[in-house]
């Protein structure tokens, strides 16, 4: 069996090797003769990286062999950033199974039609005078650049010479014009083509081949061998999970998800050869869901973005996945080692040792509230009177980080006041923008935006004694005319309001941050908890020891 399926995942015959020049591909491409199968993964690069590709063209670089497929293909319309393409039925078309990155660059460079590219990554310009790439965004550009899209074929580049304003007085700019085409367009990028692969196979080796320049997600990687034609089901689960209010999570997040709720080790390569179990998704799916209820049930956590680290949530996905049954006692139990794991930083280590040796113990346990008791005595002996690692007490007097999680824990607790006006969870928690935008934000995903969650009450000011939680449509001037309760559920006072009226910064904060200190030192001795509450119920118990 094992030498079947092995003889069905060859070639039937060798790869052909050719060479194509760009304007032999931008031809197949104008054609609909170029085609992105359905497993590809999304588009990954940035403008740096279309830069850098036409530079390396311009020098004589290599830029890496293509591999290609050979086959039938549907009439479609094909897209490639702001290139549009109606593309009839092909007998035999050409499918991109490595080089999607590069040969998008090329042609949603060269092929555009807007006489002044600007605004996306694909807006290339050549500046003659410095002999560099530009990228052109809002501003015009400067009369010695050249839009790449007129080098797609000489005669477009001679009719933009014949109109350029230095066509006659700089001939060297006119030499240096004539060069950059010639030299992008005959540049030639060696390929293969493979013959009679099945889309099995196709898929395979487009995934060994994924392994340089900008690596593929494992997400991209599992979706690309999974995946049904066309569908992406990672991406699909978790458009379907943001149905629970609780933000859309990184596709990879639920990959690793998957991976420890289904018992598959991290040594494990996602490949064509992993023993995936066909209803890993469903599973996982159907897990997270009862994840983020004890999170937001439990621990009152309300946005995948403010739970301080994700160890509760790859741990939570598993646990629920063995008992899934509702219970509010449990969900209290998973509430207190959230809290107690976030403000004392024990949950920061979420190492695949780690989360492998708590999900064994987890599964070990003939009970939920075993399993739970068993997580909690691990935090039993810590001094929860001591100060904190991630105590929000810190986040007072310094400048607020939500890339931290004693940032998120304040922010929690501001919340946790539950501030007037109804709370409006698309604005207040909408943090799915990938915009790099505050230096505020320094990890590498997308983050949380303090300005769409935080407004500051002293003019700009971002301490966390400046700032309250945002509510659409309230504005700063609302505080004086607000009545006790009011200001009290935003964490302020009388005496404050007036201190920030007469702009006595200095005493505000300082009113300010006793109000917060007393208020936060409760607020963390809550969540931190004793024991009482989280021991086994006898239930539990009696369950444990029929079994």
């Amino acid at each position: 069996m094992q030498n079947k399926e092995a003889n069905e995942s060859r070639l039937p015959k060798s790869p052909k090797a050719q060479g194509f020049r760009v304007e032999d591909l931008l031809i197949e491409a104008s054609s609909g003769g170029l085609r992105i199968p359905a497993f590809q993964r999304p588009l990954r690069w940035r403008s740096k990286g279309v830069i850098d590709l036409f530079d390396s063209i311009r020098r004589g670089f290599p830029i890496g062999e293509l591999l290609l497929s050979r086959g039938e293909a549907p009439e479609t319309i094909l897209t490639y950033g702001p290139v549009t393409i109606d593309a009839p039925h092909q007998h035999s078309a050409l499918w991109v199974v490595d080089g999607q990155q590069r040969l998008t660059a090329l042609i949603a460079t060269l092929l555009r039609e807007d006489k002044t590219p600007r605004s996306d990554i694909w807006a290339i310009w050549y500046d003659l005078e410095e002999q560099e790439f530009r990228l052109l965004q809002k501003r015009e550009a400067n009369p010695s650049w050249l839009p790449l899209n007129v080098l797609s074929d000489s005669v477009k580049q001679l009719r933009w010479i014949r109109n350029w304003p230095f066509a006659e007085d700089r001939e060297d700019l006119v030499e240096r014009a004539l060069d950059l085409g010639k030299s992008i367009r005959e540049y030639e990028l060696p390929a293969y083509i493979v013959d009679g692969a099945n889309q099995n196979v196709l898929r395979l080796i487009f995934t060994r081949m994924n392994t340089a320049g900008v690596r593929m997600r494992e997400s991209e990687i599992f979706e690309a061998l999974y995946g049904e034609e066309g569908d992406k089901p990672i991406r699909s689960a978790v458009a379907r999970l943001c149905g629970l209010g609780f933000g859309q999570i990184d596709e990879d997040l639920f990959l690793r998800c998957l991976r420890v709720t289904c018992n598959l080790s991290r040594s494990e390569t996602i490949d064509a050869d992993a023993n995936i179990p066909t209803d890993s998704i469903r599973r996982t799916e159907t897990a997270f869901r009862r994840a983020v209820d004890g999170i937001v049930a439990g621990a009152g956590i309300p946005h995948w973005k403010l739970l301080p680290y994700r160890l509760p949530l790859i741990y939570l996905t598993a646990f629920y996945d063995k008992f899934g049954d509702e219970d509010l006692r449990v969900d209290r139990m998973v509430g207190r080692w959230i809290w107690r794991g976030a403000i004392t930083g024990d949950h920061e280590d979420v190492t695949d040792a780690r989360v492998t040796r708590l999900v064994k113990e987890m599964r070990e346990s003939p009970t939920s509230g075993e399993a739970l008791t068993r997580l909690l005595s691990r935090l039993k002996n810590m001094d929860f009177g001591q100060h904190q690692k991630n105590s929000p007490l810190d986040e007072i007097d310094q400048v607020i980080r939500l890339n931290r999680a004693s940032g998120k824990i304040f922010v929690l607790g501001l919340l946790a006041a539950n501030p007037k006006r109804p709370l409006e969870e698309q604005q207040l928690l909408d943090f799915e923008s990938e915009q790099e935008t505050l230096d505020d934000i320094t990890n590498n995903e997308s983050g949380i935006d303090p300005t769409k969650i935080l407004r500051s009450i002293t003019n700009d000011g971002k301490y966390g004694s400046d700032v309250v939680i945002r509510l659409p449509r309230m504005e700063r001037r609302e505080f004086s005319s607000a009545d006790d309760a009011t200001l009290e559920s935003f964490l302020l006072s009388r005496e404050a309001i007036e201190l920030l009226e007469k702009e006595d910064i200095r005493q505000f904060r300082k009113v300010r941050s006793q109000l917060l200190s007393t208020y936060l030192a409760r607020f963390v001795a809550d969540r931190l908890g004793d024991d009482v509450d989280i021991r086994p119920s006898i239930k539990s118990i009696v369950a444990g020891t029929d079994r």
